[in-house]
């Protein structure tokens, strides 16, 4: 019986041992075959009798441009001729090209600009910075690169959408933006003789309420300005003398006016020290205008208010205050920088400055003195 028992169990193990060996010869098979190895492909700079003309590598589509490599200088991409913001669509310009226009303009620029292009977006009536109003007569007559090369590469408080909106959408848009100054100022004759109802008509037959088209009150926010950006700004008036100030005898009066505002603030009957004197000295060179500089009184002051509110105040605000640190601060800047490095920044712009400033060629050189006249009256 044992050896019976034995006998089984070596059976047993025999046809285990066959088995197990049958499964490692498959896998092994298996892993010798040559399929991936032997696959059908090209080699680089072989032949191949694949193709007729006998190459293996295919030639280049016609017109393929490598990523990078892209003709960045054209005016389609730039919006730019010679370095100034050109005028004309570079692409047919169709009714398919003005609905996608719309509707890229509804998603990214309504939430600052509004639908009507008022820039009184819903952001902005919840404290956001003020937007641009397309249909002010500046950018009316913008030409339509402009609306491109903001697009491109932002303006004041806007930052640019090249990342999120492509070059024919940035087209497309500007040629929307351009139907749409154009729907606020239609004749018969524009639509094609169709009836044109101005907006006051449709406030009244819509039963809204009066001047509800009209431009809206911002929302009270700390450090944004109230008024509308057309509005010129105040120029400041000189503060009101008290009754202390005006009982204090000639003699406490310093007789250098440029060191005056140091000079005031010791004590009475206090003698400047080095320091003192020494800082007099720099407050009164820094305040002095640079001698290559134009003149700043040579300016008209009121002249230069209205050429400020229409050219400079989108950014740097009406308050002359602008939106640190984004966008610098005006005031003082006359006395801080000169006349001179003024007239240079609106001559050639800051392409390098983030946000950029562009040039400002509208603006003669007579227009720039009487803007730094406005500059060096409002302190």
């Amino acid at each position: 019986m044992q050896v019976t028992g034995n006998r089984q169990q070596g059976a047993a193990f025999q046809r285990l041992a066959a088995v197990t060996l049958a499964c490692v010869s498959m896998l092994g098979l298996a892993g010798c075959r040559q399929d991936m190895h032997d696959q059908p492909k090209f080699f680089p700079q072989r032949s191949t009798s694949f193709y007729a003309d006998g190459r293996s590598v295919r030639p280049q589509v016609l017109g393929t441009v490598a990523r990078g490599q892209e003709d960045e200088g054209s005016y389609y991409r730039t919006g730019l001729v010679n370095g100034a913001e050109g005028d004309g669509l570079p692409v047919p310009l169709t009714a398919d090209l003005i609905e996608r226009g719309q509707e890229r303009y509804n998603i990214y620029c309504t939430a600052c600009h509004s639908r009507t292009g008022n820039g009184r977006g819903m952001i902005v009536m919840r404290g956001f910075f003020p937007a641009g109003n397309l249909h002010t007569e500046r950018l009316r007559q913008a030409p339509l690169g402009h609306f491109f090369n903001v697009m491109t590469n932002g303006y004041g408080a806007m930052p640019d959408y090249k990342g999120q909106v492509t070059v024919e959408d940035r087209w497309a848009i500007a040629a929307y933006i351009r139907a749409l100054q154009l729907s606020q100022h239609a004749t018969t004759a524009d639509a094609g003789g169709a009836k044109i109802e101005k907006m006051e008509e449709v406030e009244k037959s819509e039963g809204l309420a009066p001047n509800f088209i009209s431009d809206w009150n911002l929302p009270a926010t700390a450090g944004q300005i109230q008024k509308s950006q057309t509005a010129p700004a105040p120029l400041p008036q000189p503060m009101p003398q008290s009754a202390a100030d005006a009982a204090k005898p000639a003699t406490e009066t310093v007789a250098n006016p440029k060191s005056a505002p140091l000079a005031s603030a010791l004590p009475v009957g206090a003698k400047p020290t080095v320091a003192t004197a020494a800082a007099a000295k720099t407050e009164a060179s820094a305040s002095a205008p640079s001698a290559a500089a134009p003149h700043a009184a040579a300016g008209d002051v009121a002249n230069g208010q209205k050429l400020y509110t229409a050219n400079c105040a989108v950014c740097h605000q009406p308050t002359r205050q602008g939106l640190p640190p984004m966008i610098p601060s005006l005031v003082g800047i006359v006395a801080r920088v000169g006349a001179a490095h003024i007239h240079a920044q609106v001559a050639n712009g800051s392409p390098t400055s983030k946000p950029p400033m562009p040039a400002f060629p509208q603006l003669s050189n007579e227009n720039v003195n009487d803007i730094v006249a406005f500059l060096a009256a409002s302190k």
